[in-house]
């Protein structure tokens, strides 16, 4: 195991102190510039190694090693593997500045990553944070279901306002083009009691018009009073003419325009 001629090292900086980062430069004659430095064997619990190199410099090649002490005194570098030869020997001094009595002196390793100021912080701070977005979650699925529920129950009834208005302005057009006035009015209440059904959650295609007078929610005079009028003229056995069939339309027409304002 050769030796390392130690007569021409420094240190910068030349006092080094627990801790403290520094490097150890020693002269390497005969050793090429781009020599191999196995760093799998620069392992000690005093001393850690950051870097080891040979560089060129003035005066031929030089090892530089990085390194990081953490016990005070006379301290011998871990071997060095330089281009497959191992080199050892290499001691440095390290200084303490807590006290002179550099035996009881010893700083411990570096801090666990709990230790590390704000990782405590950091680490509690997001667990809280997601403990805080779950419980935001299941409220607002459990309000938000409610809401959603609403929203959906009154988009269903808008739907259906809109198709009765289409539905009667449809009627209004096939009065004018000369339909069958009968047929027009049996089609609107058709329609009229399968919009009602669908609205109420009832089946208003069978009822009478004093049943669907008693539905609830809903404006039970007005709609007793509708079909009434609306099964007369149907049933009546004479002719309707033009102006009940848009009387029975127009009053249909402001029914719906209430509901949907």
């Amino acid at each position: 195991m050769p030796q390392i001629d130690l007569s021409g090292a420094y240190m910068v900086p030349s006092k080094v102190y627990v801790g403290d980062r520094a490097s150890l430069v020693l002269p390497m004659p005969g050793v090429a510039a781009d020599a191999v430095i196995n760093s799998g064997i620069i392992s000690s619990p005093d001393i850690i190694i950051h870097h080891a190199a040979i560089e060129r410099r003035p005066g031929g090649n030089f090892l530089t090693v990085e390194f990081s002490a953490y016990t005070p005194g006379i301290l011998e570098l871990p071997p060095l593997e330089i281009a497959g030869e191992i080199y050892s020997g290499i001691k440095i001094e390290i200084s303490s500045i807590l006290s002179s009595d550099e035996s009881a002196m010893v700083l411990s390793g570096p801090a666990l990553p709990l230790a590390i100021p704000g990782t405590s912080l950091l680490i509690y701070g997001t667990m809280s944070a997601a403990i805080l977005l779950v419980l935001s979650a299941i409220w607002t699925l459990f309000w938000g279901h409610r809401r959603m529920k609403s929203w959906l129950a009154a988009w269903k009834r808008k739907r259906l306002v809109i198709s009765m208005i289409r539905t009667e302005k449809r009627l209004r057009k096939a009065l004018t083009k000369g339909a069958v006035r009968r047929e027009i009015l049996d089609t609107l209440s058709t329609e009229f009691r399968v919009f009602l059904s669908c609205f109420t959650g009832e089946n208003c295609r069978a009822m009478t018009a004093a049943e669907i007078g008693c539905l609830s929610d809903m404006n039970g005079e007005f709609l007793g009073g509708f079909f009434s009028h609306c099964d007369a003229l149907r049933f009546s056995g004479g002719e309707i003419n033009g102006a009940q069939t848009l009387e029975m339309l127009g009053d249909l027409r402001r029914f719906l325009a209430e509901m949907a304002a």
